[in-house]
């Protein structure tokens, strides 16, 4: 074999032994790292669920009595309203639009569990009297998580005067609610390793560490292959 044939190097047409076993080297060391990266994304795609948020379920409850029926017991009612105002906690996330669904929602909630003349503070632009009142009508506490649903109810409120839900609400609301309370979840995700969810060490640290495994890997070996084809780099 000639000195060219010996040193060709081409990738993709490799001629000599050394550059056969140099390419097939490359090629498995990549398919490697193409399966642990690619890999896993598939196996969590296999292996994801949807999983709703226990404010999920408090709202399927009490939606399956308030949709049929309006005049539903203040607790369901209350237990609705807390639900809302889980997905209005979203605020960043949750579109204008659905914003306008969801307070709607909640006021005309709001309004139908505040007895007779108090309920007149709904039907103009709700102000401080108004954010007291719900506050108390949906028991909210000043600590805890009720502290947190409670600020929200300023931003919340939107005037209503109705006691009934708008045929518009109550076509929306069950899909925006599925959309902010079900997200897809694996068994890779709520594994923890090394004190973080595994699916982020898996990314953030064990790729890296994979990577330069077959960095060292491809090192030592085409220093192996170098020798056994008398492959000689000169300066």
């Amino acid at each position: 074999m000639t000195d060219e044939e010996l040193y060709n190097v081409n990738f993709f047409k490799p001629k000599s032994g050394h550059a056969k076993a140099n390419t097939k080297l490359i090629l498995i060391l990549a398919t490697i790292w193409a399966v642990g990266v690619f890999g896993f994304q598939i196996l969590l795609m296999i292996t994801t669920e949807p999983t709703p948020e226990p404010a999920y379920a408090m709202f399927e409850d009490s939606w399956a009595v308030i949709s049929e029926n309006p005049d539903a017991p203040m607790e369901v009612k209350r237990e609705f309203a807390h639900s809302l105002l889980f997905v209005l906690g979203k605020n960043i996330a949750v579109s204008d639009a659905e914003k306008a669904i969801l307070k709607e929602a909640l006021s005309t909630t709001v309004y139908s569990m505040l007895p007779g003349e108090e309920a007149a503070v709904m039907t103009a632009q709700p102000a401080e009297a108004a954010y007291a009142a719900a506050k108390d009508v949906l028991q909210l506490k000043d600590d805890g998580f009720d502290k947190i649903k409670a600020d929200l109810i300023p931003f919340s409120l939107v005037q209503v005067s109705s006691a009934e839900l708008s045929p518009e609400v109550s076509n929306k609301l069950p899909g925006i609610m599925s959309l902010y309370l079900i997200h897809n979840r694996s068994g890779l995700t709520d594994t923890t390793f090394l004190g973080f969810p595994f699916h982020y060490w898996y990314t953030a640290q064990f790729l890296l560490i994979l990577f330069v495994i077959l960095c060292l890997i491809y090192a030592v070996t085409t220093d192996r292959m170098n020798k056994k084809h008398a492959f000689v780099e000169t300066t």
